[in-house]
């Protein structure tokens, strides 16, 4: 499902980029520009665009179209009508630039991501993602994928984890590693579901750290987190408390647009004794 409207605007003042803006190719002063999200329902890509209009307004740009795609942020590019219409308007000339939360909402691999800034560079346009990417957890991702905020979207989480985990033959403990990330989903198909009812989802992301530890992030649509230290700690409710039992380290941030949150557990790897 995607929506594009027109959208005309005259900028009251010029802002300088912040420095966690993340851009491709070379931004244009005056430029025309497009909006972009990819959301889990309507309301919160409207709110998203809301930003983005006013970020495009303080740096001088005339967003004249915008557009959003209701889908999981795996669907691929293709598929994406909105995302169609957004490649349209820089084929076309109608714009020169666009501006999305982040480059994983358009991409979410590594190799799709090197293929769109080729295809910017290509069209002699730019991109810039004002979201600042999560903490870094290291160079080798191992494994994303967003899921329905249901229960039975844990067990089905979890085999695909392990699966990955042992195909990478990471030398930590899996099964730990599996428990804990059974704990974060869980808690998050419980105390982040929408209060309008509408079907949700939580993006789960495992990725190494330089020293070979394990990184587990599962995002929500839930931007609220109730005694956060104390759950952390593992003083409030069962499950962040069994996780830091298997020996996961406990941290969480928000979105940049504040709309999501991240709980993210990293488990050491298993030191080899020289």
């Amino acid at each position: 499902m995607s929506h594009l409207r027109p959208h005309t605007g005259i900028p009251e003042h010029v802002a300088p980029l912040p420095p966690a803006c993340s851009i491709v190719g070379s931004a244009s002063a005056g430029a025309r520009v497009v909006l972009y999200t990819c959301a889990i329902d309507s309301a919160i890509a409207t709110r998203t665009l809301t930003v983005l209009r006013a970020f495009a307004s303080a740096q001088g740009w005339t967003a004249v179209h915008e557009a959003y795609d209701l889908a999981p942020l795996g669907t691929p590019r293709h598929r994406r009508t909105g995302w169609r219409a957004i490649e349209q308007a820089l084929i076309c000339g109608d714009a020169t630039g666009f501006v999305a939360p982040s480059e994983q909402e358009i991409a979410c691999h590594p190799a799709d991501r090197a293929a769109l800034r080729g295809w910017i560079i290509d069209q002699s346009a730019f991109a810039v993602y004002p979201r600042p990417p999560a903490p870094s957890a290291g160079p080798a991702s191992v494994w994303s994928r967003s899921f329905a905020l249901v229960p039975g979207s844990v067990r089905q989480l979890l085999g695909a984890a392990r699966s990955r985990l042992a195909i990478r033959q990471w030398s930590g403990d899996i099964d730990s590693a599996v428990e804990v990330l059974a704990r974060l989903a869980f808690n998050a198909v419980v105390h982040a579901q929408p209060a309008n009812g509408t079907t949700a989802q939580m993006h789960v992301h495992l990725s190494f750290t330089d020293r070979g530890d394990l990184v587990i992030d599962v995002e929500d649509p839930s931007p609220g987190f109730p005694d956060a230290p104390a759950a952390l700690r593992g003083d409030k409710g069962r499950g962040l408390r069994e996780a830091r039992q298997l020996g996961a380290r406990l941290e969480w941030f928000l979105a940049a647009d504040g709309r999501r949150k991240t709980v993210r557990a990293t488990l050491p790897a298993r030191q080899v004794s020289a």
